[in-house]
This record gives C-alpha cells, sequence and structure tokens, in this order.
C-alpha cells in the first residue's frame, strides 16, 4: 500500500490539536517530509511553536511588565502582515 503525503490542511490541523507525538511513526515521517518541503507550513509550525513557547512563559510568569514585553516580542517575531 502507497502512503500518500498529507495535505496542507491536514498538516496544520496536526499541528494545532495533539501535535506530532500523537501520530504514528509513518505519519509523523510524512508530516516531516510535508514540512521540509512546503515552506507555508514550515513558517506556519515555526509560528505554532513561539505561540505555544510565548504562552508557557506568560503561564509561568504572570507579573505585568513581562507580559508587555513578551507581547512585543511575540509580534515582531510574527513578522509583517
Amino acid at each position: 500500500m502507497m502512503a500518500f503525503m498529507p495535505s496542507c490542511r491536514a498538516v496544520a490541523k496536526t499541528l494545532c490539536g495533539d501535535g506530532l507525538p500523537s501520530e504514528p511513526f509513518h505519519r509523523r515521517l510524512l508530516i516531516r517530509l510535508h514540512l521540509r518541503g512546503c515552506e507555508h507550513c514550515a513558517r506556519f509550525a515555526r509560528q505554532i511553536g513561539l505561540i505555544a513557547a510565548a504562552a508557557r512563559e506568560i503561564w509561568s510568569k504572570p507579573r505585568s511588565e513581562e507580559h508587555a514585553a513578551l507581547k512585543r516580542r511575540i509580534i515582531d517575531r510574527l513578522g509583517p502582515r
């Protein structure tokens, strides 16, 4: 049986859901191959990673002055609109 490359929509759904660790090995491999070949999905994956890291930082250090600095860093890293 031939395995097919997942669509961009399927990759985005996986990245926004439980993530790669919840997927079977062959599916993780196909998603990683997709991310290497699709610059749009790779950029989206990086953005999701930055947002997740920022959320973890916010929850671990709830101080108002740090929130403003973190918000600026998130906006800067997401790039131009």
